[in-house]
């Protein structure tokens, strides 16, 4: 048996290559729309209908990399080859020619998004077989979120700390500071956290099935596991409610409150600060009262913060601070609860079909928050820019009063939604131990 110790540093290590995956997000979810849509002349038009065919294409290569995952029984070797092509991907596409076209985004941003396909989806099913125990999956969960968030926090403090740098060089440093972190730390995870499902594998437990079967069965199995269609469309519903705020955050500081980049740059790292603080709250609250019960009054904290957004004057850079302190305080809930709940599901898929299918549900979960995101860029940008907000500026009222409404408004609906969903959700500890004292009879 593994030292408590051992199992301690095995989690740290686990955790640590979010650090470094999630460097990059602010500028690849929140900065990169603008930044190519805006600032190097594409346009939001053709920008967020680029970004949306390359999530569209990326979302095809989910099932393929959880297949192979469950398939090969091995994660390792998957998330090392999809860190490389990430790589390669994020560098071309975070240092882009002065004009670049709309095939060069295409190109290297589906370079960039297939490679951290083939990277998240065994990563994230690698989280979910380290610990068969409720409160344990949460704490792994919440440290992978909370290792993410740090890497989010560190993206978020390079451009405060880079005065007088230009967007370009800010982005350019963001992408070499993840190349470096992310091959020592994927090289210590790869080196010294185990591989169940290789362990699995090895004792005849592995899925053989091919893609095709594999696919059937699962979307046929799905009908009949309501809790992962549940979970899964309240995950898309408030992913929405989350990728909105982000594509638009940019154009809402700079067209709306009429604030210079600094500032923006530090309600950012406000923002992911709070998300970061908040997450060992939420851990503690979830294992005492549910998961999906704490996710819900996250919802309904950011849903309150949101209420306060159309009464915002331009220049209101302390009351927008106090929206983005609770807002960022609620996507720490985002972020550690619902892939430790999706995990409990994936024990219940277990048991009901008799297949170990992680990686495969959590490609279809991976496939959601892309398609989430790919909405949120295909929405938003497109209606904003066919509104002229780049062009009419601030002085373009029916414009801002568009981004208000795509900002906050529509957020505020889709999250009571998610909230509908998941408040009676009955999946909970007690259930937990109890799918997993059966599985582990039926594994004697």
């Amino acid at each position: 048996m593994q030292h408590p110790d051992k199992k301690q540093l095995s989690s740290v290590f686990y955790a640590l290559p979010a650090m470094a995956a999630a460097v990059p997000t602010i500028p690849a979810y929140v900065l990169l729309p603008s930044y190519y849509g805006d600032d190097l002349g594409l346009g939001l038009t053709i920008t967020g209908a680029v970004l949306l065919l390359v999530r569209i294409i990326d979302m095809m290569t989910d099932p393929l990399a959880g297949w192979l995952s469950d398939r090969s029984g091995q994660r390792k070797i998957w998330v090392g080859i999809g860190a490389v092509v990430a790589g390669v991907g994020l560098w071309f596409l975070f240092t882009p020619p002065p004009s670049p076209s709309a095939g060069y985004l295409l190109l290297w941003a589906s370079v960039l998004f297939l490679g951290w396909t083939l990277f998240q989806v065994p990563y994230l099913a690698w989280g979910a077989d380290l610990s068969e125990n409720y409160k344990k999956r949460t704490s792994i969960t919440a440290m992978r979120e909370g290792a993410g968030l740090l890497g989010v926090v560190l993206a978020g403090g390079i451009p405060v700390v880079m005065t007088h740098s230009d967007r370009a060089g800010e982005i350019e440093t963001l992408a070499t500071v993840t190349i470096v972190l992310g091959a020592v730390f994927i090289g210590l995870m790869l080196w010294r956290v185990p591989d169940r499902v290789a362990q699995h594998k090895s004792n005849g437990l592995g899925n053989h099935d091919s893609l095709q079967t594999t696919l059937r069965v699962g979307i046929k199995s799905l009908r009949q596991n309501g809790l992962f269609v549940r979970l899964l469309s309240a995950w898309m519903i408030n992913g929405l409610a989350a990728g909105l705020p982000a594509v638009c955050f940019p154009l809402f500081v700079r067209y709306y409150l009429k604030l210079d980049q600094e500032t923006e740059n530090l309600l950012i790292l406000l923002y992911f600060a709070a998300a970061i603080v908040a997450i060992p709250l939420w851990v503690v609250l979830a294992g005492r009262l549910g998961k999906h019960r704490i996710w819900c009054a996250a919802m309904i904290m950011a849903i309150a913060a949101f209420v306060f957004v159309p009464v915002l004057d331009a220049g209101d850079s302390f009351g927008f601070a106090v929206i983005c302190l609770f807002t960022g305080a609620a996507l720490g809930a985002d972020l550690a609860l619902p892939p430790a709940i999706q995990a409990d599901v994936d024990d219940w898929d277990q048991y009901r079909f008799g297949k170990r299918r992680t990686a495969l549900l959590f490609a279809l979960w991976n496939m959601t928050n892309k398609l989430a995101m790919a909405l949120a860029a295909g929405i938003a940008l497109p209606i904003l820019g066919a509104f002229d907000l780049t062009k009419g500026g601030a002085n373009n009222s029916l414009a801002l009063i568009v981004l208000v409404l795509i900002y906050a408004v529509i957020p505020i609906v889709l999250k009571i939604g998610a909230i509908v969903m998941m408040w009676g959700f009955p999946l909970d500890a007690s259930h937990q131990v109890a799918i997993r004292r059966r599985l582990s009879r039926r594994n004697v």
